[in-house]
């Protein structure tokens, strides 16, 4: 990995954070390697002007990584795109007030009781999915825009203009949540799912224990 991904990684205080963040960096340089028959030694990697990951060289390819729990996922595309997972947890959804629009916090109300905790990490990963796609991270505050979920449609409105973008949503084990954000509609509908022993093997590391 990179220098700059070494110090990033350093600077964690829990050594479960650090982890996952360099297997996020070596799960997408898996990936982009698959998908574009180079090595690793190849890839060059930066950041836009809002901090999000960008790859440089071999340019025309975009990429975003997400993690939580005892998931890392990665989706490539040849267009901008963004990631994000989350693991279902108990939480107080009073926070949902304040983080999502009006329309979206309508729309959870209106759900079953015992259907909210799901349909506001339905709603959460769709948006920062949304974000990282735009890749200008939290300069894009949350409850600026509205997903807007009709049966099968997926949309985000910012004021009353629908945005140029697509979504498809995954569920694993009944306690993951994780949305993909894109600008064109070549999303596949599944997740390609790989154990960590592979990707170390392939990149011939012994251990990722930090």
């Amino acid at each position: 990995i990179s220098n700059e991904k070494k110090k990033q990684v350093s600077r964690f205080y829990r050594c479960e954070d650090a982890q996952r963040t360099l297997l996020g960096d070596i799960l997408a340089r898996y990936a982009i390697c698959k998908r574009l028959g180079v090595k690793n030694s190849d890839l060059i990697f930066g950041t836009n002007e809002y901090g999000k990951p960008i790859l440089i060289k071999p340019d025309g390819i975009h990429f975003n990584i997400s993690h939580s729990g005892n998931w890392v996922v990665c989706v490539v595309d040849n267009s901008v795109v963004g990631i994000d997972v989350e693991t279902v947890n108990q939480i107080d959804l009073k926070i949902a007030k304040r983080f999502l629009s009006r329309e979206e916090y309508i729309s959870l109300l209106n759900q079953q009781e015992e259907k909210r905790l799901d349909y506001f990490y339905v709603l959460w990963t769709l948006k920062e999915s949304y974000i990282k796609m735009k890749g200008k991270g939290f300069s894009i505050p949350l409850s600026s825009f509205t997903i807007r979920i009709k049966d099968d449609n997926i949309n985000v409105l910012v004021g009353s203009k629908v945005q140029d973008c697509f979504f498809c949503q995954y569920t694993t084990e009944g306690t993951i949540v994780c949305s993909v954000c894109t600008s064109n509609n070549n999303i596949s509908e599944s997740i390609y799912r790989i154990k960590q022993e592979t990707i170390l093997n392939e990149f011939k590391i012994v251990s990722c224990l930090i």
